[in-house]
């Protein structure tokens, strides 16, 4: 049984630079070049006990310390990015014994102040989740204590000269949080309330709008200098982009190929088919199960003397989801980019306990394992309703244990018999449409095919739609 999808594309794509028909491949992008800025999008939420917060805080300390370290030894000659930050490291993954007991020391510094253990006691008992807002009021407060650590034992080990300027009263945000009770009475309100989490939504959210505001105005008015992007990046940045980068401990880096179940949207036509002058590609995809799949070429592992290898796999249809809002993630409980022994050391234990959040994966890693895909699925598959006149469904490529950033990697090859047919678009060049034609041909001659069908696109005043008719005088027949 097959089933017909739609493949939008730019003619420059198609028979120009990157030669896809020629070459009969299908680009994987990166959701950051797709056209929703949402693509994506995960409502994270952290919840936990002691343990977990504790280990979130030195996990802070230990991204924060090595883009201290870069600072000190480039200063603003290199740049120094979000993507220094060693999400994926641990204490033992320093590459010196010296470099490892240096940090030792700053974390022992760092959490022998009773204000800080107290408050982050006071968040590990927050009853309502605490989403991205709520941890950046956190970490902004504790930024400071941080830093003020970091350097005064960069000072003690001589790496260093005596600084004039000391922040003495580091931890006095801390300090001021835990005087006020602030935790303690954002907890009475929610219990008066009902234990509505909005309440605590809207306050962080007006606290992070606020924020943002003052920052724009700090940089205005030169508060900021804007030359020194490594300093800014260490000192003020730091907070916000480090909830950015931990989300990368949760699912793997995906990437997908986006088809349509019509063609029938001049709008559909418009943007992704070029305005109107690119083509669609008709595709056959195989129904297994009552889930149409694509066979691709792609690369499919690795061997130890000639290095990756290459074989043909069935990638999934998936179809796009268009819903209000986004689905949940605990963040916890969701570090599933992480070797287990790693996991352990890093995020789930301390001081010999193990922490809660441990339980639903010690108590079956296979149901832990399933939910967590369903998951991954799950978020990269939803859209808002604005974009279901797309009628959008996806390929997704992803993988835990292999990385796809190279984009030579991304793009995957299908057989030619999966290839139906091509619609050309109202505008489509007779220029365009021939080469289209003469590379097609050129395939057909060499399978042995005749029934490739060709396609023209135009808008039809019955349906008030883009339809398309056969062009059944062109035809390639067999050589006999």
């Amino acid at each position: 049984m097959k089933k017909e999808f739609y493949r939008f594309r730019r003619i420059n794509s198609l028979i120009g630079e990157f030669e896809e028909l020629e070459n009969q491949s299908i680009y994987f992008a990166e959701p950051e070049s797709l056209n929703d800025p949402m693509e994506g999008f995960r409502d994270l939420y952290w919840r936990g006990d002691f343990i977990v917060w504790r280990n979130l805080f030195r996990h802070y300390l230990l991204c924060l310390e090595r883009l201290c370290s870069l600072l000190i030894i480039s200063g603003e000659e290199h740049p120094i990015t979000t993507a220094h930050m060693p999400v994926f490291s641990g204490e033992e993954d320093f590459p010196t014994p010296m470099y490892q007991k240096l940090f030792v020391k700053i974390t022992n510094k760092f959490f022998d102040n009773e204000s800080l253990i107290k408050f982050i006691e006071s968040i590990s008992k927050r009853t309502t989740p605490v989403r991205r807002d709520e941890l950046f009021f956190y970490l902004r407060n504790i930024h400071s204590f941080a830093l003020e650590v970091i350097y005064s034992e960069y000072e003690r080990s001589g790496l260093i000269p005596e600084r004039k300027n000391k922040n003495s009263e580091a931890d006095k945000p801390i300090c001021d949080l835990l005087s006020q009770d602030f935790i303690g009475i954002l907890e009475k309100t929610l219990r008066e309330s009902g234990g509505d989490e909005k309440i605590a939504n809207a306050m962080f959210s007006a606290h992070h709008h606020s924020n943002q505001q003052m920052d724009l105005i700090y940089r205005y008015n030169g508060n900021f200098d804007s030359d020194k992007k490594n300093r800014n990046l260490v000192i003020i940045e730091f907070p916000k982009e480090y909830i950015s980068q931990i989300e990368k401990l949760v699912f793997p880096d995906w990437y997908t190929a986006c088809f349509m179940s019509e063609c029938k949207s001049s709008s559909v036509w418009g943007h992704y088919g070029d305005n109107h002058s690119g083509a669609c590609l008709i595709f056959n995809a195989d129904v297994i199960n009552e889930k149409p799949s694509l066979n691709l070429k792609g690369r499919n592992g690795y061997s130890s003397t000639s290095g990756p290898t290459y074989g043909f796999s069935n990638r999934m249809f998936y179809p796009i989801d268009y819903i209000q809002g986004y689905g949940q993630i605990d963040f916890f409980r969701m570090l599933g980019r992480l070797p287990t022994p790693k996991l352990n050391s890093m995020w789930y234990t301390l001081n010999g306990s193990l922490s809660e959040c441990a339980d639903d994966m010690i108590k079956s890693e296979d149901s832990w394992r399933e939910n967590y895909w369903a998951n991954f699925y799950r978020d990269v598959t939803v859209k808002s309703k604005d974009w279901s006149y797309e009628n959008e469904h996806r390929l997704i490529l992803a993988s835990s244990l292999d990385s796809f950033s190279d984009p030579k990697d991304r793009s995957l090859n299908y057989g030619f018999s999966s290839l139906k047919g091509i619609i050309f678009g109202i505008k489509t060049t007779t220029e365009d449409k021939l080469k289209v034609i003469k590379i097609i041909e050129k395939k057909c001659r060499e399978t042995d095919r005749d029934d490739f069908k060709f396609y023209q696109a135009h808008y039809s005043p019955e349906e008030k739609c883009i339809t398309y008719s056969e062009m059944s005088l062109l035809s390639f027949t067999k050589e006999v």
